[in-house]
């Protein structure tokens, strides 16, 4: 444990008066007592009603009892759920479910997406190469419809719900928003017919998720080396698209992002 990390020890009244808790973003109780978790847990609610209530239980039953009556709380079953999973729900996302693979453990999680979230106005694309996720369903706002392993050309907006399988690592890199570098660009050299021309521009605009003008302008001054950065997969997934619209391309890789 980090010597600079303080520990406040003493009544719970008093401890939680020096913890700064209306700044805090999230609580963690992992008490022995479920009744006395409780209790702090509807204290810590009155003083921040904004933060994170992660409250651990040993109870499975307890667990399933009380989760619905504190919809502001995520109550989890520690005899279920590991310490990397009380970390992970810490963030402010819902995780829903955890499964071991390759001696690693991948979260089901849930996110409401809202103005300013670090997935806000990107494609799922760029989620998903970005973050090292894995998203498995969008609901788009206002919407009862929902889509299983949806499309990669889809851009998140406020409103928006996405299910997603993450390690640790992935979850943490969303919370601090540090998308891995995108390094490759496509290269366009020429469209083969005028058709062509809106054809390509269309699947630029789909695919690197810049708008439809940009697009247009940039296959209008061939050859050239699109402006936009991507990911491997998307570069890659770009030229396939516009070689079947007759534009040829390459995947250009670029050491520097």
């Amino acid at each position: 444990m980090s010597t600079d990390m303080p520990l406040v020890v003493g009544n719970i009244t008093e401890a939680l008066a020096k913890v700064n808790l209306p700044h805090a973003k999230s609580i963690v109780l992992v008490g022995d007592d479920n009744m006395e978790n409780l209790e702090i847990a509807l204290v810590a609610h009155a003083m921040n009603p904004t933060s994170r209530l992660i409250i651990r239980t040993q109870d499975r039953q307890f667990c399933d009892n009380i989760a619905p009556l504190f919809p502001y709380a995520q109550v989890l079953c520690g005899a279920v759920f590991s310490a990397e999973v009380f970390a992970c729900a810490a963030f402010g996302e819902n995780v829903l479910s955890f499964f071991h693979l390759n001696a690693q453990i991948v979260m089901v999680t849930e996110y409401n997406i809202e103005e300013g979230d670090t997935l806000n106005g990107l494609l799922l694309s760029e989620i998903a190469h970005g973050y090292g996720v894995v998203p498995i369903l969008y609901q788009k706002y206002r919407q009862e419809n929902y889509s299983l392993m949806p499309w990669d050309d889809v851009t998140l907006y406020a409103g928006d719900r996405l299910i997603v399988l993450a390690t640790s690592s992935g979850l943490q890199r969303i919370e601090w928003g540090e998308m891995l570098p995108r390094l490759w660009q496509v290269q366009v050299e020429q469209a083969l017919t005028q058709n062509a021309i809106a054809r390509g521009a269309e699947k630029i605009s789909l695919i690197a998720g810049c708008s439809s003008t940009h697009a247009r302008q940039w296959i209008d001054n061939l050859p050239g080396v699109l402006p936009t950065p991507l990911y491997k997969y998307q570069a890659q997934r770009l030229v396939r698209e516009l070689r079947k619209v007759q534009v040829v391309a390459s995947a250009i890789f670029n050491e520097q992002p």
